[in-house]
């Protein structure tokens, strides 16, 4: 994300590159913006934050924090003494990714989706069709592995109703 720190242009991704022409962007307010965007208009909006303030922030422990980095997610500015500081809208962003790892995607798939999320009165979505078909390609993934739990819970309910009773 230090990318995403510089100015971007509408449309642009943190990560670089853009899914569609840039042009000139509305006077009023953006109804959809992506991660990115938020971050951008954001930026310098509050003082950094340390690692423990964003957890505070977020619920989400420094140890996740730290993982998310590893993985690409979030990208802290560090500190001449090494320490790790965050903008305020990497409290959104952290928000972003809980909600995508609730839906059932891996880290390795919201690194790839998360600069193509876009939001629109609090809500995320894709910006773009691509975005789309992989997340209908992910929700065939979680419904293939939720058959296949339901399947395993048959087969143990079968089991346990041939269990013997305990007596009354």
């Amino acid at each position: 994300m230090s990318q995403a720190r510089t100015r971007t242009r509408a449309g642009q991704h943190p990560r670089g590159g853009t899914d569609a022409p840039t042009t000139a962007r509305p006077t009023g307010p953006d109804p959809e913006r992506t991660p990115a965007a938020e971050r951008e208009a954001e930026a310098g909006s509050g003082p950094p934050l340390r690692i423990g303030q964003l957890a505070e922030r977020t619920g989400v422990s420094v140890r996740l924090l730290r993982y998310y980095g590893q993985q690409g997610l979030l990208t802290p500015r560090r500190l001449g003494n090494g320490y790790r500081v965050y903008a305020e809208d990497d409290v959104r962003l952290v928000r972003y990714i809980r909600s995508l790892l609730a839906a059932g995607l891996t880290t390795a798939v919201i690194g790839r989706l998360l600069p193509s999320v876009c939001e629109r009165d609090g809500v995320l979505r894709p910006c773009t069709p691509e975005l789309a078909d992989e997340l209908r390609r992910e929700r065939d993934r979680i419904d293939e592995q939720v058959a296949e739990l339901l399947a395993a819970r048959r087969l143990l309910e079968e089991v346990i109703e041939a269990a013997p009773r305990h007596a009354p």
